[in-house]
């Protein structure tokens, strides 16, 4: 009876993370509008591009999009909108229209969006230590007084945490995946360095982020989300949050979200569309911009998204373009200046998928 609780018994009981791990952890669930609004339209008129074009160079070797998802994905999806139109979607394997998947680390990009929502209504600032919302952390250890918001959403948060998906019973990720109570597991870290010093991407970061906001809006994860941003943007299925346990119930907020590629490319088009949707603002455009404008010493990366790093001239450049990326190759993937937003999802890695995807916008720039 004692084992049973143990992390490392559930993590060896659980296997590898996939696609549904979600269904082994309590869930919470944010729910869609009863009757929405048909947003993305599929329309029988476009072009045929993506189905009928056979593509050579780079991943393909002339192959079509179809071909080569079946290919590499394994179980999964895939979608491609533009101007809010469907230009291709497929699935593979056992996942159909609305399948839920868990979407690991593109969580990050929603908590992201959920505390922009928090700032804008004043619930807290990027500025603000962590202890200002976990003030027990200020016992565990002085340095967490130094720690802010915006450290978090960076990732420059100084913490001696190491992101290892390898499967790994023993590891640290493995404990704030499978463990319970997460809050105690904060008052048992360490520091390696001062936090703002450099860029270190680790869960753990926003995983302190997800319960700061909890506590700064008084409100669950998945309430607050489904109020402000599930509802508002007309989504089409229920979404999940997994949780540390039943007991504390706070939201694995770094990779622990399930949702379908609809409903995700929506988020990507808030993000184009400068956080309005439907002409209301859902978040403020600053905070689309602190987004999805990152920088070179940052590693491309910005408050839960990613921007491509080009070669220009022999010097390496950030791309307007923007994605979040989870284990598994899921990937929410934007073009501004084409209108133009991909997402996968799916249970293989197979290919770097947001690579993939800028080849695409590269060809459709041509």
């Amino acid at each position: 009876m004692l084992l049973s609780g143990c992390t490392t018994i559930r993590s060896i009981k659980y296997g590898s993370p996939s696609t549904d791990t979600y269904l082994n952890f309590p869930l919470d669930t944010i729910k869609a509008n009863d009757v929405p609004e048909n947003v993305l339209i599929s329309s029988p008129d476009h072009d045929g591009y993506f189905e009928n074009s056979k593509f050579s160079g780079g991943r393909f070797n002339g192959e079509s999009v179809s071909e080569f998802f079946s290919k590499v994905r394994g179980n999964g999806a895939l979608l491609i909108i533009r101007n809010d139109t469907i230009l291709f979607e497929e699935y593979y394997g056992n996942f159909v229209p609305n399948s839920p998947s868990n979407i690991f680390s593109v969580t990050k990009a929603v908590t992201s969006l959920l505390c922009g929502i928090a700032v804008d209504e004043g619930y807290l600032s990027v500025n603000d230590p962590i202890t200002k919302y976990l003030p027990e952390l200020e016992n565990a250890n002085p340095i967490f007084r130094q720690l802010t918001i915006e450290h978090l959403l960076d990732m420059r948060t100084g913490l001696d945490f190491k992101e290892d998906y390898s499967w790994n019973p023993f590891s640290k990720m493995a404990s704030l995946y499978y463990g319970k109570n997460v809050i105690n597991q904060f008052k048992k870290l360490h520091f390696k360095e001062t936090p703002g010093n450099s860029h270190y991407y680790n869960s753990m970061a926003t995983a302190l982020l997800g319960v700061a906001i909890e506590r700064a809006v008084s409100k669950p994860f998945a309430l607050y989300l489904e109020e402000k941003v599930w509802k508002p943007l007309d989504m089409e299925a229920d979404a999940f949050i997994s949780l540390d346990d039943a007991e504390h119930r706070q939201a694995k907020a770094y990779g622990g979200m399930a949702t379908n590629v609809r409903d995700l490319a929506k988020i990507g088009r808030l993000y184009i569309n400068g956080g309005v949707y439907d002409g209301k603002r859902i978040v403020s455009k600053e905070w689309i911009d602190r987004s999805t404008h990152s920088k070179l010493e940052n590693e491309a990366y910005s408050y839960g998204w990613n921007n491509i790093i080009t070669r220009i001239d022999g010097k390496d450049v950030v791309s307007p373009r923007f994605f979040a990326i989870g284990l598994f190759g899921q990937v929410l993937f934007c073009d501004p200046s084409q209108n133009i937003i991909f997402v996968t999802l799916g249970d293989k890695k197979g290919c770097e998928y947001h690579l993939l995807f800028d080849d695409f916008c590269n060809l459709l720039s041509k």
